[in-house]
C-alpha cells in the first residue's frame, strides 16, 4: 500500500502565466488536485476511509455518492482487496463510470434524490455492518486531517501561507480541513498568519452566505445546504457537514464567502482553457470565479499570493508514443532531450544511441499541451529479465517554462503502464527534484551506479 499512498496527494501548485494579469492579482496559483490517480481531491480521503476500515476488521464499505467520492472508495478499495457499496440515485448516469466497472464494486439504486441514497446507504452500513463512508459524523476527525495536508503543500512550496486561499463549498469539508492545517501550521510557529478563506457558493437561498452578509455568528439553520444547477442542469445540493465550524473558519480567517452564479461558472471553464491549457470542472471554475468576483468588489486587492484549490484540475496534456518518423530527423528530437535535462543529460552521441536503441526496441514518449512538445521519456529494452528489470528509462524531462503541471508525473505513469512497473532508472544523486518524484511514482534506491573510468 506504500506505492498506493505515494501516488496521492502532493499535487502540483501551479503558478499562471497569464490568468493572473487577465483577473488582476500579483500572484495567482493553482492547487492541480485533477492530478490524484482519479482525478479528483477525494482520492486522499478515500485512501485514509478504506485504511481505516481494514484495520477495523470491515470486509465492505458503502457510501451515498454521485461520483466523485465513490469513484475513489472504488479504485481505492479494489486496492486493499475489500468489497464497495456505492448507493446512488435511480436511474442515476454516474453508475457508468469506468471506476464503477471494478470487480469489487456494487452500485446500488435507491430513491431519486441524493439524501435518500444517502439515508439508504447508512442503513444498509447498519444492517450489514458495513463501514460507513460516508462524509462527517464518526470520520469527521479523518477528513480534517486529510485536507490539512492541503494546507501543509501549499506552505511547503511557497515558503509561507498564501494572502488569500480559494476554494468551493461543496459539504464544507475542505473548508474546516484547510482552515485547520493553516491554523495548525501558524499555531508551531510554522507560517507567520493564516491565509483569508474566500469560499464560493450560492446565493442567498444559502443559510451560510446569509448569516455572513448579516455579521451572524451562530447559525440559526444547523441543516444547510449549498444549492446549484450543474453542468448537466439538474440541481445538485451540497449538504454542508459542519456549517457552524465552517462559518467559524471563514470569520477566523477574516474570509468572505462569496457568491457566483452558475453563468459565470460556466464561463469560466473555457476562460481557463485559453489562458492556461487547464482543465476545470464545476468546483474549480467556481473558486476561480470566486477570485474574480472578490477582485471586482473589492473584497480582496491583487497584492501578494492567491492559490485556487481546484479540486478536479489538471493540464490539458495529451502523452502519445512516438516513432522515428515524428520528427525530420533524430537530432531534431535530441535537441529536446538537450533542453529538458539541461545540467543532468548527456553528451550528443550518447542522446542519439539512447533514442536509436528505444526507436528498435523500446518506446519514446512525448508530452504534448495544445500540440507543442512540453516533455518526453525515452526507455530502451535492456536484453535481461530477471537479473534486473527489463525496460530502463534513460530519460525523463519536461519544458520547465511551462510551469509546474505535472508533466513529469504523468509521464512516469505512462512509462509504469508500458512496462508493467518492471523498469529502472538513473538519477543524479545532486537532482533532489527528479528523486523527490520518482519515490512519489513508487521506486525506491537500489544502489550507487559505479563507472569505470577509461
Amino acid at each position: 500500500m506504500d506505492l498506493l499512498k505515494q501516488r496521492i496527494g502532493r499535487t502540483v501548485l501551479y503558478k499562471t502565466t497569464k490568468l493572473n494579469s487577465d483577473f488582476g492579482v500579483e500572484d495567482l496559483y493553482l492547487k492541480m488536485e485533477g492530478l490524484n490517480p482519479t482525478g479528483h481531491m477525494h482520492d486522499r480521503v478515500a485512501y485514509y476511509l478504506v485504511k481505516e476500515a481494514v484495520q477495523l476488521g470491515f470486509k465492505t464499505i458503502v457510501v451515498a455518492s454521485l461520483g466523485q467520492l465513490g469513484e475513489s472508495l472504488a479504485f481505492v478499495s479494489e486496492k486493499f482487496g475489500i468489497g464497495c457499496r456505492v448507493v446512488m440515485p435511480e436511474g442515476s448516469v454516474d453508475r457508468k463510470k469506468r471506476w464503477f466497472k471494478r470487480p469489487n464494486v456494487e452500485i446500488i439504486e435507491a430513491g431519486s434524490s441524493y439524501n435518500e441514497a444517502y439515508q439508504r446507504s447508512r442503513r444498509l452500513a447498519a444492517d450489514n455492518n458495513w463501514y460507513d463512508a460516508n462524509h462527517g459524523y464518526s470520520n469527521c476527525c479523518i477528513t480534517d486531517n486529510v485536507y490539512a495536508e492541503i494546507a501543509e503543500e501549499i506552505v511547503a512550496k511557497l515558503g509561507d501561507s498564501p494572502k488569500n486561499i480559494f476554494c468551493f463549498l461543496s459539504n464544507g469539508a475542505l473548508v474546516t480541513g484547510l482552515h485547520y492545517g493553516f491554523r495548525s501550521l501558524w499555531r508551531r510557529g510554522l507560517v507567520q498568519r493564516i491565509p483569508r478563506m474566500l469560499v464560493a457558493c450560492a446565493g442567498f437561498d444559502n443559510p451560510l452566505y446569509r448569516a455572513w452578509k448579516q455579521n451572524e455568528t451562530r447559525l440559526q439553520d444547523r441543516k444547510s445546504l449549498n444549492r446549484y444547477k450543474g453542468m448537466s442542469k439538474n440541481t445538485i445540493e451540497y449538504s454542508i457537514i459542519d456549517p457552524q465550524n465552517v462559518l467559524n473558519a471563514v470569520y477566523d480567517s477574516g474570509g468572505a464567502f462569496i457568491s457566483v452564479t452558475n453563468e459565470e461558472i460556466r464561463q469560466m471553464i473555457p476562460r481557463t482553457k485559453s489562458s492556461e491549457d487547464l482543465k476545470v470542472a464545476f468546483r474549480g471554475a467556481a473558486a476561480l470565479s470566486a477570485c474574480a468576483v472578490a477582485l471586482r468588489e473589492g473584497l480582496i486587492d491583487g497584492c501578494g499570493a492567491n492559490v485556487v484549490v481546484l479540486e478536479e484540475g489538471k493540464n490539458e496534456l495529451n502523452i502519445r508514443q512516438l516513432g522515428d518518423d515524428d520528427f525530420e530527423n533524430i537530432e531534431q528530437l535530441a535537441d529536446y532531450v538537450d533542453t529538458y535535462l539541461g545540467q543532468y543529460g548527456d553528451d550528443r552521441p550518447s542522446v542519439l544511441e539512447a533514442l536509436r536503441v528505444a526507436f528498435e526496441g523500446g518506446f519514446v514518449l512525448g508530452a504534448y499541451i495544445s500540440g507543442e512538445m512540453k516533455g518526453l521519456a525515452v526507455v530502451i529494452k535492456m536484453p535481461v529479465g530477471i537479473v534486473m528489470p527489463q525496460y530502463h528509462l534513460v530519460y525523463i524531462g519536461a519544458d520547465i517554462t511551462a510551469g509546474s503541471r505535472g508533466i513529469g508525473t504523468r509521464l512516469m505513469e505512462k512509462v509504469r503502464k508500458l512496462t508493467d512497473g518492471n523498469f529502472s532508472l538513473h538519477v543524479d544523486v545532486e537532482n533532489k527534484k527528479a528523486i523527490k518524484l520518482y519515490e512519489k511514482m513508487g521506486l525506491k534506491k537500489a544502489y550507487y551506479r559505479m563507472i569505470a573510468i577509461k
